[in-house]
This record gives structure tokens, C-alpha cells and sequence, in this order.
């Protein structure tokens, strides 16, 4: 999926021409900018170097790091702006979005440079529990050289950077293929890494082969998106024997009792499911309520999705969707739905890079926008019989990172939360993915 066109060419060095990739800003449609991508020999070249670079940058030790990241952040400061209002040209957020993924960044370099000594202290020995044993067990960290990070178009600084500056606080160097929807932001910000005069130990690549190549070479995978690249990810990093991390999306379900406040529930699945479009891993993308109140609790969500507005208000980008082929895919997902018997109560059309707020009722298990990772502002409703019902379609594939249960019965829900674990649960509360920053 990408939301590049492929529409310039220039020749390599081998007279081979290459499709340039044109990032185009979702708002308004201007370009923003073109970049060659990277082929497969470049994102090797680039592995090798940052691997011929990590023994200098682990010699600096925790301290003469820190010193590093504490300069990059002064130049993440100085440029805040420029930075904030490239991130928001070619996400299509608006500024105040835009700001708050940039706060998040800053936030995550000053926890890391705060606790680096403690993260990588020596850890003590352990006696052996074994009685009469005369052993001891040491537990000792072992840091990859070269940390691949295969980022998301959804928030690609924020996400980029939680796992970006751990590597590099732990002594590893970092190449982060960023999205070919949005590849302009984390490439400046390397460039600024480069600016200050580092160990050239941070670089981005880009492309349709860029994310193969990254997974071929590096020797641990961190990536964050969706549940079906997830699987190919996980086996390409398996077949290397190579550590991978995977951060995936998937459909966080609520689930609405009996006995919930109607009102509170749909005032806040409605802002769960719809703030930034949906554009987010833990948006609300499926709803299960309970028979008896149905139809009241339906009433309520299309009065909040129907007057639902961006909480940036008339800022230029609030509603705008960082993908055409996402309102695409969420269109298909609508029409699925409404041809296999559900019910439009609200929206129902996008064009370019916009959607409306929708609410579908009668929506069922065989409807793909109940099956599949939407990323927009849609609300599917189900009715259930009773919580078993509920709670046994909410667990069923894919369950989404987090969920939240809305009724009356606190010490009950709190009972029912544990059925989900691992997933993150909200009792009478939704999880919001990204949240904008207390101001300092």
C-alpha cells in the first residue's frame, strides 16, 4: 500500500531507469518533493557502513552518548518548525498534530538520556537456587551492531524515534526505513544527526525494496504495522535467526453492557474510533452491545458521529487522511459491509484523502470491515446477546492492542479485563494511541 507515484525517472550509474518517488501533500495535493528510493545495494552499503561505525560509538560509552543525543535534541529544538511543518505537509495532519508527535520525540530522548546509566547498568549475580551449589549465574547484555526500524506513514517521527533512540542510547547504530508515503521528516532528521557532527551511526532508507533489503542485512528487527506484514517480517527475520520485535495493529474492540452509561459510552467510543481520522493502532474499530440496549446506544453514537468534529477544529489538515489508497480501502470495507446486509446510519463516502465519520449497524463477523485492520473512521456495530457473546467476538482474531469495556459493574469488569491479557483494557474508558504531551 503506498500513496507515492511513481512518475519521474532518472538513469543509475548502470543506465537502468529508476521511478523517482513523488510524496505529495495529502491536504491540498501539491509536491512536496521527489527522492530517488533505495535499492537493495544501497541499504546494504548503508548497513555496512553504520556496522563499520558501532565499535567508535560504543567506545564513547553511556556518557559521551548521552552527549551526542543531548546535542541532536538542541538541534531537534532549533529546528522544531521546519521539522513540524514538514511532518504535518506530508502526513496531512494539522500543526497542532504535528506538534504533539514532535513533543513525543523530545519526550523520548529525554527519558532515555535520564535513564541511560540505569537501563545499562552491570546487574549483580545471582546465587543459584539449587541448594549446595557452587555456581553463580550473570546476567550480561549483548548489543546488536546494526538495529533495523520499518516504520509506519501513520506517525513516522514518533514511532520512528521510540525505538530509534534506545538503539542508539544502548550503542548500536539504527537505519529506519521509513514509509514511502512519508519519508521527508526522519530523513531531515538524519541529516540533522549528520549536522552536529556524530558517529555516523543513524541513517533512513526509503522505497518499495528498501524494507526487503533492511531485513536481509541488519541484525535485529524492529517494526510496527499491520498483522499481515508482521507474519512476512517474523519469517524473513526467522529464516536469518536474527531477534525481531513486532508492534501490530489489528481491530480494538468495546464492548457495551447493559448496564453502562450510554451517554459516556458513546460520547467516548465515538472520539476512540474517530479522533485523527482513525488513523491510529488502538482506534476503535468494531463495537459489541448488548441486545437490550441496541438500539438506544446506536441512537447515541450517529448523534456523536454525525456532529463529530476534529478537536482541532477548522485547522487546515483536521480530517484529512494521510493515504488516497487507505479511503480507498475503507470505501471497499463500507460497500463489503452494506452488501452482505448492514446498515448505513451515518457517512459512508470519502474521496481523496478524506472520509466521513460512519456508523454501520447490523455489521457481522463475515464483513471485512469487522476482519480487517480499517485505519479510519468507521464504527461497525454488532449486537450480542449477552457479555459472554461479547466478550468471546471481542477475543476473536485480529484483536486489536487494546479494548475497552463500558458498564456499570466496575469490580465485574475489572474480572472480565483479565480474559484479555496481554491486550491493554480501559474500564468505562477508551485507550487513545498517541496523546498530545502536558506542556512543560
Amino acid at each position: 500500500m503506498h500513496a507515492v507515484r511513481s512518475t519521474h525517472q532518472v538513469p543509475d550509474a548502470g543506465k537502468v531507469r529508476t521511478p523517482m518517488l513523488t510524496v505529495i501533500a495529502p491536504a491540498d495535493g501539491r509536491v512536496i518533493d521527489t527522492l530517488p528510493p533505495d535499492t537493495p545495494e544501497r541499504v546494504l552499503d548503508t548497513v555496512d557502513r553504520l556496522r563499520s561505525n558501532t565499535d567508535l560509538w560504543r567506545s564513547l560509552g553511556v556518557v559521551g552518548r548521552v552527549h551526542w543525543l543531548t546535542t541532536f535534541r538542541n538541534w531537534l529544538l532549533d529546528n522544531r518548525n521546519g521539522l513540524v511543518r514538514l511532518l504535518a505537509a506530508e502526513t496531512g495532519k494539522p500543526e497542532s498534530d504535528a506538534e504533539a508527535e514532535f513533543e513525543l520525540a523530545i519526550d523520548t530522548l529525554d527519558h532515555y538520556r535520564t535513564h541511560a546509566a540505569d537501563f545499562l547498568g552491570g546487574r549483580y549475580p545471582q546465587l543459584s537456587l539449587r541448594p549446595a551449589a557452587a555456581m553463580q549465574l550473570a546476567v550480561a547484555d549483548r548489543v546488536c551492531a546494526v538495529v533495523g526500524i520499518i516504520g509506519p506513514w501513520t506517525y513516522p517521527l514518533a514511532l520512528a524515534m521510540f525505538d530509534a533512540v534506545p538503539a542508539l542510547v544502548a550503542g548500536a547504530g539504527v537505519v529506519v526505513k521509513s514509509s514511502s508515503q512519508t519519508p521527508l521528516t526522519m530523513r531531515a532528521v538524519a541529516r540533522g544527526w549528520e549536522s552536529i557532527g556524530a558517529p555516523a551511526v543513524f541513517e533512513t532508507v526509503t522505497g518499495h525494496d528498501a524494507g526487503p533489503a533492511v531485513l536481509d542485512c541488519v541484525d535485529f528487527v524492529r517494526f510496527t504495522g499491520c498483522v499481515e506484514t508482521g507474519k512476512v517480517v517474523a519469517l524473513r527475520a526467522a529464516g536469518r535467526l536474527i531477534p525481531c520485535c513486532l508492534d501490530l495493529g489489528g481491530k480494538s474492540a468495546a464492548v457495551v453492557l447493559a448496564d453502562a452509561d450510554l451517554d459516556q459510552a458513546a460520547a467516548c467510543i465515538a472520539l476512540g474510533g474517530l479522533a485523527h481520522s482513525g488513523q491510529t493502532c488502538n482506534s476503535v474499530e468494531r463495537i459489541y452491545v448488548e441486545s437490550s440496549v441496541y438500539e438506544p446506544f446506536l441512537c447515541r453514537l450517529v448523534d456523536e458521529a454525525a456532529a463529530f468534529v476534529p478537536m482541532t477544529g477548522d485547522e487546515p489538515g483536521s480530517g484529512v487522511m494521510t493515504s488516497a489508497d487507505q479511503v480507498a480501502r475503507i470505501r471497499d470495507q463500507v460497500r463489503d459491509a452494506l452488501r452482505k446486509g448492514a446498515t448505513l446510519r451515518c457517512g459512508g463516502t470519502g474521496a481523496g484523502h478524506t472520509f466521513e465519520p460512519t456508523v454501520l449497524a447490523d455489521a457481522d463477523p463475515t464483513m471485512s470491515v469487522l476482519t480487517q485492520q480499517t485505519l479510519g473512521p468507521i464504527l461497525p456495530v454488532v449486537r450480542v446477546a449477552d457479555a459472554g457473546e461479547a466478550f468471546e467476538l471481542a477475543l476473536r482474531p485480529p484483536t486489536g492492542p487494546c479494548a475497552s469495556l463500558w458498564t456499570s459493574d466496575t469490580t465485574a469488569a475489572l474480572r472480565a479485563a483479565t480474559r484479555f491479557a496481554p491486550i491493554r483494557v480501559g474500564v468505562n474508558d477508551v485507550s487513545m494511541h498517541i496523546a498530545p504531551p502536558v506542556p512543560y
